[in-house]
């Protein structure tokens, strides 16, 4: 089978189709301008009916190939605890972003999310202090002075303005 792991179509596709469905769900929650038809939902409505479409279509092309496939493969690196944290890392980043960014801010957010990827790759943990905070700042000025787009700053909100220009 390989290093690779094998989930089964019909899982992928529900999956798929499951947040396609948030996705557009979701968009029609988004207020459309007065003079305009359409609105901020319209493009994200597309792409979750998009979705919602292709992951149907996936789990019906399963469904033909139920017998033939097993639902679930295990690679043999997934039974490494270092490999998994590498692995869960990304989806639990999301979601401590997700759930900490307003009150923390996005540099504490960000700082935190970089520096435990980079550790879990194996980064020294100062190197990947140093390095997360970098990128952090970086990114939080080009955000704010570049492109004009606000970022939370949560308790750092006093010192706000030594970061945009």
């Amino acid at each position: 089978m390989g290093s690779f792991m094998k989930v089964h179509d019909i899982i992928v596709g529900i999956v798929i189709l499951a947040l396609g469905l948030c996705v557009a769900t979701y968009s029609t929650t988004l207020v459309a301008p007065r003079n305009l038809n359409y609105g901020p939902g319209f493009f994200p409505l597309l792409v979750g009916c998009g979705l919602a479409l292709v992951g149907l279509v996936i789990s019906l092309q399963g469904l033909r190939n139920l017998r033939v496939e097993p639902v679930f493969v295990l690679p043999e690196w997934a039974r490494s605890a270092q490999m998994a944290l590498r692995f869960w890392i990304l989806p639990g980043s999301i979601l401590f972003y997700v759930f900490a960014v307003e009150a923390l801010g996005f540099l504490a957010t960000a700082t935190l999310i970089l520096t435990a990827a980079m550790a879990a790759g194996g980064i020294h943990l100062f190197k990947a202090f140093v390095a997360g905070l970098l990128v952090a700042v970086a990114t939080n000025v080009a955000f704010a002075s570049l492109l004009h787009v606000p970022l939370p700053w949560g308790p750092l909100t006093s010192i706000s303005g030594w970061l945009i220009w």
